[in-house]
């Protein structure tokens, strides 16, 4: 069939057979009529102009109680990581009282899924492939979050002499 317009003529012809020549002819059709319709919105000539993205209105919430926003945002929040249960404990124990000492509100110790990771090893370099020994490490994680802290809070936790083979890390 043709379509005939004012502006442009196009010729189609679709062979009808299958059902995938059918939907192949009709996303032509469609196709070929919305070529029409934007051809006839532009009589004028020229590009089709953009339309301007709608934005969403914005709401604006005024900060009634600024202090208590800046309050409840300050949260240091210390993670801890150690092969010994043990050495954990005590550096829980003295982050705990350091901030205590300073006033300072915390929560934790909360222990956090230990990770095992575990090697295998052939007992022999050369022979007995089937004879295996398994090695393991056992990473304990601690978080323990200071709310509230002050300056005195800061300079007590930096002050600290912790037990070796804990590792630290501070997030302000």
């Amino acid at each position: 069939g043709t379509v005939a317009s004012a502006y442009s003529v196009v010729s189609l012809s679709f062979p009808t057979r299958t059902r995938t020549s059918t939907m192949a002819s009709a996303c032509a059709a469609t196709m070929a009529s919305s070529s029409l319709l934007s051809a006839r919105r532009n009589v004028g000539g020229g590009a089709v102009a953009a339309r301007k993205p709608v934005r969403a209105p914005v709401k604006v919430v005024p900060a009634v109680r600024a202090e208590a926003a800046v309050v409840a945002a300050q949260k240091i929040r210390i993670r801890l990581k150690s092969f010994e249960v043990n050495h954990m404990k005590a550096a829980c124990d003295k982050i705990i009282a350091a901030a205590a000492a300073t006033e300072a509100t915390v929560s934790g110790p909360v222990p956090l899924p230990t990770r095992r990771r575990i090697y295998c090893v052939l007992r022999s370099p050369h022979v007995n492939k089937d004879s295996r020994e398994h090695f393991e490490t056992r990473t304990h994680h601690r978080l323990i979050d200071v709310h509230q802290p002050t300056a005195q809070t800061i300079d007590a936790l930096m002050s600290l002499e912790l037990p070796a083979g804990v590792e630290i890390e501070v997030k302000l």
